[in-house]
């Protein structure tokens, strides 16, 4: 049976269940996904799914529905509330404190803890820390395994086969789950082998290997082990062991470099330059020698079909789990890609000017004329001779021919896809090269609830995920609000058309007139609110075209503590968030520097005030409370903001849509 890993992802809308609650709702579902071991979505069918989590738009209060839309658990009583696992239980967080309900609110884990940990598939032990020290309880909540160890900031957990890694005094131990010690809790550090199968342990700079019984399978050496970042599948197990007499262990973070390699070029040997040279072994877990020192100098850990890479004077090629070559060493460059990412069964091996797939046993796949590819959003994007790209799906079979000059996924939680071009012109396809979209547009962009497609007279509009229209194509631009994001139903878009901005919702109607030179899309800690410019003044409007601040500023800054800096004739004063003047604006300049409460911001709340080359301290209410402070402190509290200039709304941070620009960014 295959692994499942679980994924939930807070949906905006789930248009074709009955128990949907209307944009209208103060509560919003969150729909299960999850993927398999290949990294394959997997959407969990609605009707297979009794009792539904739900949660408010801060994630603040949680609860539970059921298929009928019932409410079984009231949002609320939780801080936070995980799905419902195999055993029936639910994580919970409430009052600050951490335990176990079921759907019926019976509690199985009482809120006593600090931290609970999460079930284990071995034993039905669940780790349990209270005031620094650490137990395991059972399922019923009773305490097996008494709080007598370190408490750390994580909760551990019984592996297989049923042992669990602690500390006790700072030292590291292994105790099976009777808390029978296996390991002395005398060691620096005490982790698992990627496959699962031994001890790691560390005394000082030298490590040992241990096997589950506690019996030391190897000596104590100060070699370096080189560990692939994420643990392999559970059958990899007795796979030999990379290691290095490198002592300088930032060479080795050089191994494990993300980088999008493209057929064998100088960015990639410089990635790797430091590393290269360096001495290289791989041994099992009894340090019996599998590859000795000298033969290679590079290589990395085994993976997936047990064969390893590896380079001897820039060459690159794969030997097998018995140190013999399956590949020779020709390459430039030899990539494979993560243990989890969808396309770990492949590798890409560079030789000269083309790209040639194997799969995970060394056999060449028929994909040809390769020159080039890039691995992002979990596709792999590859280009030929003459520049045109197709796609790999997850086995090497090219889905999508060499044919396009433009292929991206559309990055749209909706819509799956891609966004390709041939021609000049622009079309949706799916990933098996069927035509969604023709190939009639100048341009496809992202929002996002949807598709926006330019046509052929550069005019914008949006498609809905079922491919009707949503937004009409009258418009010059179509750009994200970035509120209402739990409500579809309700959304807004920027749009700019003739040379003027306004907004419009999901039905096409016009919220804010369309009558602005410049609109804002977003501002961060900024107010519900929008950035506007009219007649070459700056006011700030709400999301319903309501004045916040009328429109006769040369700048409005970021509303910070609920006071606002403007500037009107070259003169810089300060308003509330009511329009009201808290200082009138004479002064040559002002530095807001009142506190962010909502991220913490715990600074003694103050306006910076120039004038006549004399700065003043005054409050949120427009009262000195300093004066004649020394230019020294100014300087050194606030200098990198003067150097900065005078601020601007058109400053990117603004997202300031032009009209003029009739950009889409």
């Amino acid at each position: 049976m295959k692994r499942i890993i679980f994924l939930f992802i807070l949906v905006l809308s789930l248009p074709n269940m009955a128990f949907c609650q209307s944009c209208k709702d103060e509560f919003f579902i969150l729909e299960e996904y999850q993927y398999d071991e290949e990294g394959k979505p997997i959407i969990i069918p609605a009707d297979s799914i009794e009792y539904y989590r739900i949660t408010n738009k801060d994630y603040s209060a949680w609860g539970f529905k059921n298929k009928k839309g019932e409410i079984i658990i009231p949002p609320g009583k939780y801080s936070f509330l995980n799905d419902i696992n195999k055993y029936g239980m639910i994580y919970a967080e409430k009052e600050g404190k951490e335990g176990y309900i079921d759907i019926t609110e019976k509690v199985l884990i009482p809120f006593i803890y600090d931290k609970v940990g999460a079930p284990s598939d071995n034993v039905e032990l669940i780790s349990v820390i209270k005031n620094g020290k650490q137990g395991f309880v059972n399922y019923k909540g009773e305490i097996v395994i008494a709080l007598e160890y370190d408490g750390k900031p994580y909760s551990a957990a019984f592996f297989h086969p049923e042992v669990a890694i602690l500390t006790k005094n700072g030292r590291y131990g292994v105790i099976d789950s009777k808390n029978n010690v296996i390991i002395p809790f005398e060691y620096d550090n005490i982790r698992y082998s990627n496959e699962m199968d031994y001890f790691i342990v560390t005394k000082g700079k030298e490590w040992a290997t241990f096997s589950f019984d506690g019996k030391q399978l190897s000596r104590f050496d100060n070699s370096i082990i080189i560990q692939n970042r994420n643990r392999l599948p559970s059958y990899m197990t007795n796979l030999p062991l990379l290691i290095t007499a490198q002592k300088n262990e930032e060479n080795i973070d050089y191994l494990f470099m993300d980088i999008n390699y493209r057929n064998g070029t100088k960015r990639i040997r410089d990635s790797i330059e430091i590393s290269i040279g360096g001495e290289f072994s791989y041994i099992d877990k009894a340090k019996q020698i599998i590859v000795p020192y000298g033969i290679y100098d590079y290589a990395k850990p085994f993976g997936l079909g047990r064969n390893a890479i590896v380079a001897k004077k820039w060459k690159y090629g794969i030997i097998n789990e018995y140190g013999k070559i399956v590949l020779p060493l020709n390459y430039d460059y030899i990539e494979r890609f993560s243990q989890y990412s969808p396309f770990n069964d492949i590798f890409l091996a560079t030789q000269g000017q083309t790209v040639t797939v194997f799969d995970k046993n060394v056999r060449k796949l028929p994909v040809k004329d390769i020159t080039s590819y890039l691995y992002e959003d979990n596709k792999l994007y590859i280009s030929d001779i003459h520049g045109k790209k197709g796609l790999l799906d997850y086995f090497g079979t090219q889905t999508i021919p060499f044919k396009y000059d433009t292929l991206y996924a559309s990055h749209n939680l909706y819509t799956t896809g891609f966004i390709a071009k041939k021609e000049g012109m622009y079309g949706f396809i799916s990933e098996k090269d069927e035509i969604i979209q023709p190939f009639i547009y100048r341009d496809i962009y992202t929002l996002k609830d949807g598709l926006v497609f330019v046509n052929t007279d550069n005019k914008a509009g949006m498609f809905d995920k079922n491919w009707n229209i949503k937004l009409a194509f009258e418009y010059d631009s179509i750009c994200d609000t970035y509120y209402n994001n739990f409500e579809p139903e309700e959304a807004k878009y920027i749009v700019i058309n003739n040379g003027k901005v306004g907004t419009v919702d999901i039905h096409n109607k016009t919220v804010i007139p369309i009558m602005y030179d410049a609109l804002s899309g977003w501002v961060e800690y900024g107010p519900e609110a929008h950035f506007a410019l009219k007649d070459g003044k700056y006011g700030l409007i709400s999301h319903t075209n309501q004045i916040i601040i009328p429109f006769e500023y040369d700048y409005i800054g970021l509303p910070k503590g609920g006071v606002i800096v403007v500037r009107k004739n070259g003169k810089y004063g300060a308003l509330s968030w009511e329009n009201k003047e808290i200082l009138p604006c004479k002064y040559d300049f002002i530095i807001n520097d009142m506190p962010i409460e909502d991220i913490g911001d715990k600074r003694a709340p103050k306006l910076i005030v120039l004038l006549n080359n004399t700065w003043n301290y005054y409050d949120g209410q427009g009262e000195i409370i300093r004066k004649d402070v020394p230019k020294e402190i100014i300087m050194g509290n606030y200098g990198y903001i003067l150097e900065w200039g005078t601020p601007s709304n058109e400053n990117p941070d603004f997202s300031m849509k032009h009209a003029k620009s009739n950009s889409k960014n």
